[in-house]
């Protein structure tokens, strides 16, 4: 599962979370979904994030909030809410996420999982923009 946030799928969906982006198609793959792809990973679907990615719980208006599936009266954490939720209800093992403050970071916690945020630069942000908040931001699991 890709993040609904960057992780561009060529001619799927990407919202960003927002109802402004609802309906936006994406023309090319990222870099990173490439990546996947030629490593074997198969995508199912996009995992739900708060309105671009800027909260710590992933509740968009869009979409609705994502629970925790633990205990539904709790936040799955955010911005990366929808794809711990998805790996701590089994759905799959593992589900791209994001991280500039915390949005990998946080969901795993709230979750009961660990998540990895590499190191600046080691996955790359492109090919329609370099890094994220100035390198601050990365993707992974």
């Amino acid at each position: 599962m890709l993040k609904d946030l960057g992780a561009f799928q060529k001619g799927v969906p990407c919202s960003f979370g927002s109802r402004l982006f609802d309906g936006f198609v994406a023309e090319v793959d990222a870099t990173i979904t490439e990546r996947y792809r030629a490593a074997g990973l198969v995508v199912l679907a996009r995992t739900a994030t708060p309105e671009f990615g800027l909260n710590a719980s992933t509740e968009p208006a869009l979409h609705g909030p994502t629970r925790n599936p633990w205990d539904p009266t709790r936040s799955a954490g955010g911005s990366s809410g929808g794809a711990a939720a998805a790996v701590a209800s089994r759905l799959l093992p593992a589900a791209h996420a994001s991280d500039g403050g915390g949005s990998i970071r946080i969901p795993a916690a709230c979750c009961g999982l660990f998540g990895l945020k590499p190191t600046r630069a080691r996955n790359p942000s492109g090919p329609l923009v370099g890094e994220g908040w100035s390198g601050m931001s990365v993707g992974h699991v």
